[in-house]
């Protein structure tokens, strides 16, 4: 097989991996029980919308880093939040506060791991 078909194959997969991560099974599941939405519609509309702006956070990344890109994603956190509070202003506070886990963590994790390897 093809190496560059195998590495692509990979990162493919790891990248859909990625995709369901701990966060986002919170925040789903946190907008579906505020809104008392179609959790699977929530999903596939989310994830359509959600495209554009994955594309955006990767330019973002690509021209001026992984803190610039945290930063877009901090905002897309803090716009979903303000978007969330007029209905429950628990789930607004509560998605701002898992963003800010998530910045913490990325600083944590680059620290840990630059004192491992």
């Amino acid at each position: 097989m093809n190496g560059n078909v195998l590495s692509f194959t990979i990162a493919i997969g790891a990248f859909g991996l990625f995709i369901v991560c701990p966060r986002m099974a919170a925040m789903t599941n946190l907008i579906a029980r505020n809104f008392q939405f179609s959790i699977y519609w929530l999903v596939i509309i989310g994830t359509l919308l959600s495209i554009p702006l994955l594309l955006i956070m990767t330019w973002v990344i690509r021209q001026w880093g992984l803190m610039a890109g945290l930063g877009f994603a901090i905002l897309t956190d803090f716009l979903s939040a303000l978007i969330i509070s007029p209905i429950s202003i628990k789930a607004g506070v509560e998605t701002f506060i898992i963003a800010l886990f998530v910045v913490a963590g990325n600083r944590i994790s680059v620290w840990i791991t630059g004192k491992l390897f």
